[in-house]
């Protein structure tokens, strides 16, 4: 399930990196800055910090951690919610 969010992130990050092409083909240089520029900073700050998430979950816990690894869904919620769950751990230091 994890991997398919990286491959779907990965995918959506392509698809807006192709629009470059499109935008300098029909010589439209302005959509550069205004939508292309606020599009990749938005997918990369909130579903690259996941993708980080993910992978740091993968390599800091592995299968026999498994029942004690915090979960990744709680703290995405949390984070866009202001709050904090104490049944569920931290992932790392200062999070």
């Amino acid at each position: 399930m994890k991997m398919s969010v990286v491959l779907g992130i990965v995918h959506m990050g392509f698809g807006v990196l192709l629009g470059v092409f499109n935008h300098v083909h029909f010589q439209q240089r302005h959509r550069l800055v205004l939508e292309l520029l606020p599009e990749m900073v938005f997918l990369l700050a909130l579903f690259g910090y996941l993708v980080f998430l993910i992978f740091y979950k993968w390599v800091k816990f592995g299968a026999a951690d498994s029942l004690v690894a915090p979960s990744i869904l709680i703290h995405f919620i949390d984070m866009f919610l202001f709050t904090s769950n104490a049944d569920n751990l931290p992932l790392y230091q200062g999070q």
